[in-house]
């Protein structure tokens, strides 16, 4: 039997996606190499290849959070501007259209941009290569202890010891099971097929989300004439999406898609994923914090997942900050405690909202057809209402964390 090896850190971050990207890139842009982060996963290595494609909906909250640790010039390179969000339910009620429009800005700046995954986490990998204080570790947790100074994390012949863990390992997280920790749950019995489709005619810069009676059909622009699709439905009618034969659903999306955008020509990086709803009742333990999906996993129809977890890097990062600034341990209950009470209004809201539009719409309850009409003739006929639900998307509100204000967090 090989000797146990202890690692010692600062901060021990569990997954290495997105999330555990930016919270690093934030902490290190503050204290250089006086922080030291290690990185456990599971599988360090993600998909790189040109044939990887997932599209993500940044919002302006997710550009602030960029241009305050200085990488929006090279994000941007790589986003397509939403200029406008348009929603239809399949009744097409008749304005502009068929489509609820909304102009999609703040203060003459865009709201939300879409990107590809692969592109942003190449920029976070190499920005963060830019720091000989954080190690990327490939290992499976077998076992958390902690007391009262410390957490301690164990693999087969490593124990990795830091003053805090960060959740940031996904819907599944191994951290959560090893706690026991408790989330509310429940499965929406749907599927969601997203890939990428060419189409004949240019983007108009509009985001669209189609609410069909089978579940929500949003059409993101990610370039002059290609476009990612987001379809979801029951699991039933998925199985049979899943027999298609290529040139069968080109015909099937072709007759659900929106015309102004032509026909769809190709579609290619296709993917399958079962929908569930969870919320962790805490997201925090003793010298432990949850963040993106290992605290939150919401209904993908406004795409803001990733804008939600972004939002809890902003503010752990900045009560970590602050902590150190004062001398104060940032593991504390304390400290994590601020996290937990900052956060848990807007995961909440935000999952129970987009639940509660999903189950509305995703049915074929015939007599629901003219008040699934009625809200959205209602919604276009009040500006300020159609003004509030592009703000309430930003993410940006006056008691925000600096990050999601575009302020860098200094000490």
């Amino acid at each position: 039997m090989q000797p146990e090896n202890k690692i010692v850190s600062d901060l021990l971050i569990v997954g290495n996606g997105i999330s555990s990207q930016f919270l690093s890139l934030a902490l290190l842009r503050t204290f250089g190499n006086n922080l030291k982060i290690n990185v456990i996963d599971k599988d360090i290595l993600y998909n790189n290849s040109d044939e990887y494609v997932r599209a993500l909906s940044i919002s302006l909250s997710t550009v602030n959070i960029c241009k305050a640790l200085d990488i929006w010039d090279k994000v941007k390179v790589y986003c397509y501007p939403v200029e406008r969000i348009d929603i239809s339910s399949i009744s097409k009620s008749l304005l502009n259209d068929g489509y609820l429009q909304f102009n999609n800005r703040i203060s003459d700046q865009i709201a939300s941009y879409i990107i590809n995954e692969k592109n942003l986490r190449e920029i976070l990998d190499i920005e963060l290569e830019n720091f000989n204080n954080i190690r990327v570790f490939t290992e499976d947790i077998s076992e958390i202890n902690i007391d009262q100074n410390h957490a301690e994390l164990s693999t087969k012949n490593k124990k990795f010891i830091a003053k805090l863990i960060i959740a940031a390992d996904g819907r599944n997280s191994i951290i959560k099971h090893l706690l026991g920790t408790k989330s509310i749950t429940w499965d929406y019995k749907q599927t969601a097929i997203s890939c990428v489709v060419n189409h004949s005619m240019s983007n108009p810069k509009t985001a669209l989300e189609i609410f069909l009676e089978t579940g929500p059909f949003a059409i993101l622009p990610l370039g002059e004439k290609k476009s990612s699709i987001i379809w979801s439905a029951s699991n039933e009618i998925m199985e049979g999406i899943k027999n298609l034969s290529t040139k069968e659903l080109i015909e099937e999306l072709n007759s659900k898609f929106d015309n102004r955008r032509g026909k769809i020509l190709k579609v290619d990086h296709i993917g399958y994923f079962n929908l569930y709803f969870s919320i962790t009742k805490k997201i925090i333990d003793q010298r432990v914090a949850f963040i993106g999906d290992s605290a939150h996993v919401v209904h993908p129809l406004a795409g803001q997942g990733i804008n939600i977890g972004l939002r809890d890097v902003a503010h752990l990062s900045e009560l970590i900050v602050d902590s150190i600034k004062y001398g104060l341990d940032f593991g504390s209950m304390n400290i994590l405690e601020k996290y937990q009470k900052s956060r848990m209004v807007d995961i909440v809201s935000s999952a129970i909202i987009f639940d509660g539009i999903n189950k509305f719409y995703s049915n074929d309850f015939k007599a629901l057809e003219p008040l699934k009409d009625f809200a959205i003739r209602f919604v276009d006929k009040i500006p300020i209402l159609k003004k509030n639900f592009v703000q309430e998307a930003s993410g940006i509100k006056e008691n925000s964390p600096k990050l999601v204000k575009g302020v860098p967090l200094n000490l």
